[in-house]
This record gives structure tokens, C-alpha cells and sequence, in this order.
């Protein structure tokens, strides 16, 4: 047998040999499902005002062209008809803009949320606004800033949103709405 051939059967065996220990070192339980702890959605409106200030414009996350996406008047509309500027965010845009937060790095969000918001650096969300992370946008909440302890409060359970409507940028609940 040529050399070059013995050397391919080689590599084909250790190949099937990696592949077979894999499997047999794999074990399934009943339920392989994780269970995540995430911040309520029923608490997101005051934080959604301050993402769509911050990180929601058409040049930002307010776009289409990013894997996280902030919705709402500013941006990135959720109804192709709507366009930025009118009419108001909708409920449906901030319920989008919620549940596209909570899938960025969710085992970690899940834990500082688990920790009631200690060490709120762990969960890329954080690290990122807070420009410790590479971030094309900067630090758009740096932290101790009212956006930043707006969505630290959120994290750590807090009923106290203050810092959410103490924000530069001052936002107001959408028409109609209250915090």
C-alpha cells in the first residue's frame, strides 16, 4: 500500500474513533430544556425609552443590518407602513425591542438578574453601553449615568425606575402611558 493512502486511512480512523468516544461521553438527560431568569417585560417600558434614545437610531441599532435591534419612533419600525418620527412607539415595537434584548447573552443576563443586578458587568448588554467592550456606538450609557442605572435598576429587580425619566434625553411615557 502506497504511503499517501496508508496515511488517509490513518486519519479516516482516528476520525471514526474521536466521533464514537464523543457520543459515548454524551449523555441526555430526560429534558435537556435550560430554564433562564430574565427581567419582566412588564418593567421594560421606561428602559425601552431609554434604549430608543440611546442605541435605537437608524444608524445604530435601529436598523435592519443588526443582529440586536432596537424598535420604535426613532428607527427601525416594526410595521413596514409606519415611518421614523410618527406615529408613536408601539406596544408591539417595545415588546420586539424587549424580547430582542433578553436574547443577548441570555446565561449571563440570567444571572445577573438571578443576583438582583450585582456585578451587572457579566451580561454583554452592560459592557457594551458602557463602552468597556468593543462598540461601534461608543458608551452610550456610561456607566453611573441615569440611562445606566435605569437599566442596572431593571436588572436588579427594582421598582424604583427613577433614573429611567431622569435621563438627558428626558423620556416620557408614549401617549396615553404612565411609569
Amino acid at each position: 500500500m502506497r504511503p499517501a493512502r496508508q496515511g488517509a486511512r490513518r486519519a479516516a480512523a482516528a476520525l471514526i474513533v474521536c466521533a464514537a468516544a464523543a457520543l459515548g461521553c454524551t449523555r441526555y438527560e430526560d429534558d435537556p430544556t435550560i430554564t433562564l431568569s430574565v427581567p419582566s417585560r412588564d418593567d421594560f417600558d421606561a428602559v425601552d425609552a431609554v434604549l430608543e434614545v440611546h442605541c435605537g437610531t437608524l444608524d445604530c441599532h435601529g436598523s435592519p443590518a443588526r443582529n440586536f435591534r432596537v424598535f420604535g419612533v426613532y428607527g427601525l419600525r416594526l410595521n413596514g407602513s409606519d415611518v421614523t418620527g410618527s406615529p408613536d412607539t408601539t406596544e408591539a415595537e417595545v415588546t420586539a425591542t424587549y424580547e430582542a434584548i433578553v436574547t443577548v447573552d441570555p446565561e449571563s443576563l440570567s444571572a445577573v438578574y438571578h443576583d438582583r443586578g450585582r456585578d451587572p458587568q457579566r451580561w454583554l448588554a452592560v459592557r457594551k453601553s458602557r463602552g468597556l467592550e468593543n462598540h461601534t456606538g461608543g458608551a452610550p450609557l456610561p456607566a453611573g449615568g441615569h440611562g445606566d442605572r435605569c437599566l442596572i435598576a431593571w436588572l436588579g429587580k427594582s421598582a424604583d425606575q427613577s433614573d429611567c425619566t431622569e435621563d438627558v434625553f428626558g423620556p416620557v411615557p408614549r401617549d396615553g402611558g404612565a411609569w
